[in-house]
């Protein structure tokens, strides 16, 4: 969550996640960033947060108040 809050203000690719918070040595799937943002989602929407984090397809993830438009 951090790595998205210092970032918000661009997305990040998938893979920088992944790198950022596992490194090149990590034994983890890369697909652990999607469940982690998921997890990150379900959170937020407990939460009742107006921050949600969006995708662009092949773009990256990003924080965004809610009805915002990029």
């Amino acid at each position: 969550m951090r790595l998205l809050i210092n970032n918000s203000s661009h997305f990040l690719p998938k893979e920088t996640i992944f790198l950022k918070i596992w490194g090149y040595d990590g034994s983890v799937n890369a697909n652990c960033v999607e469940a982690y943002i998921s997890f990150l989602r379900k959170k937020l929407s407990l939460l009742q947060s107006s921050v949600r984090i969006t995708v662009v397809r092949n773009i990256g993830y990003r924080l965004e108040e809610s009805g915002h438009d990029s």
